[in-house]
């Protein structure tokens, strides 16, 4: 659990990404939700702001204190991060045609 700073504010529209649980691997939705909160918290606020609430690399950058540059590399960290999580996920669902067989 995260400590409240007023700073941080934005975090409380979102409070099922730091809730953490299990989810429904076969929605999309609860998917990606399981797989942001994965992400290490520091991937996770630059995510959450960029994604979500479409901020761009300075606005974050000022906000959390990064450099332009630190912004984009935990931006990249997390949309991998993101990916592998979602790949594997949906490598574990049988495949269609096999289960019709």
């Amino acid at each position: 659990m995260w400590l409240f700073r007023p700073d941080q504010q934005w975090r409380l529209h979102y409070p099922s990404l730091w809730l953490g649980g299990c989810f429904d691997r076969t929605d999309k939705a609860s998917i990606f939700e399981y797989a942001i909160l994965r992400m290490p918290a520091a991937e996770r606020d630059v995510f959450v702001l960029n994604a979500i609430e479409a901020w761009d690399y300075l606005q974050i950058g000022r906000h959390l204190d990064l450099t332009t540059a630190e912004v984009e590399a935990r931006l990249a960290a997390a949309l991998l991060r993101l990916s592998r999580v979602v790949d594997f996920i949906e490598s574990l669902e049988p495949n269609r045609e096999t289960r019709t067989r």
